[in-house]
């Protein structure tokens, strides 16, 4: 780990006297954004938007980066974080409410810049590993004789690229010589659903889109 610090510094070329290793920890409102959509080559047979469907979800993140100061205002911090994404049902459909909880390890590379004392703002790529991707349903009006032989938990991990990637926009405003709270918008770029997947048929024709997105909020403790 020390080496790999020591290349990258030798890389950027950046000044180590003032950088600052920082622990992180914080609240993700997550949703999902994209749509899919089912047709023959004559006509649509149904098509829904994740939007419509799905609502907010809360989750956590938990990790920790290392700061390298260019000049005394700006700064580049890559960092890494465990984070809870994903999307809440919004209502009932058939009877069904469905939700998605996807776990990531993510890679942001977040560059700050200083604005005033104390108060930053920044942006950055962000790459996400998937760890785990659950699907899930809850039940409405089933008898209770049938509620055990109903699925109401599905692993997906398999059904998604393993790696996406997005970018990253927030500010900071350090209120204790040490702590700061954080305020990042997280916006997904490439569709996390492997198409190739996903049920095919020689009739109907599926197009799924799916991207994350998250507002997060938290604290993050520097070490001078």
């Amino acid at each position: 780990m020390k080496k790999t610090l020591l290349l990258l510094t030798a890389i950027l070329g950046v000044n180590t006297t003032n950088a600052q290793l920082k622990f992180k920890a914080g609240t993700n409102i997550s949703s999902i954004s994209g749509f899919i959509k089912a047709e023959t080559r004559v006509f649509l047979l149904k098509q829904f938007n994740y939007e419509d469907r799905t609502k907010s979800k809360i989750g956590l993140y938990l990790g920790a980066g290392y700061s390298f100061n260019f000049t005394e205002n700006l700064s580049i911090t890559p960092e890494i974080i465990y984070s809870q994404m994903g999307a809440a049902g919004d209502g009932y459909y058939n009877n069904v409410k469905e939700s998605y909880s996807h776990n990531y390890l993510t890679l942001p590379i977040f560059i700050e810049y200083k604005i005033v004392d104390k108060l930053k703002i920044g942006a950055g790529p962000q790459f996400n590993y998937l760890l785990k991707a659950k699907f899930e349903r809850d039940y409405q009006n089933v008898p209770v004789e049938y509620q055990n032989t109903l699925v109401k938990e599905i692993d997906e991990t398999d059904f998604y690229y393993r790696l996406n990637y997005g970018i990253t926009f927030g500010a900071s405003y350090t209120f204790l010589r040490n702590l700061s709270i954080e305020a990042r918008y997280y916006l997904g770029l490439n569709n996390m659903l492997n198409e190739d997947k996903q049920f095919k048929s020689t009739e109907v024709i599926t197009t799924t889109e799916m991207k994350n997105q998250a507002f997060q909020i938290g604290l993050a403790y520097k070490f001078h």
